[in-house]
């Protein structure tokens, strides 16, 4: 599974930064990237390339 967090400032105040910090403590593989003009939607993770808007744990398969 490929996971992707952005950690633009609206993505990561709003919970970009949690997503991220909860995925490395599980030792869960992710990449980060900045914003690409989602910010409504924040946090915004992409899983499999398929975006997943206002995105929490269970949104990545956990």
């Amino acid at each position: 599974m490929k996971i992707e967090i952005c950690l633009g400032q609206n993505c990561r105040d709003y919970g970009g930064q949690s997503l991220a910090a909860a995925l490395k403590k599980r030792a869960i593989p992710f990449n980060t990237f900045e914003c690409r003009s989602l910010c409504t939607y924040a946090p915004v993770v992409f899983v499999d390339d398929k975006a997943k808007l206002k995105a929490k744990l269970e949104d990545v398969g956990i």
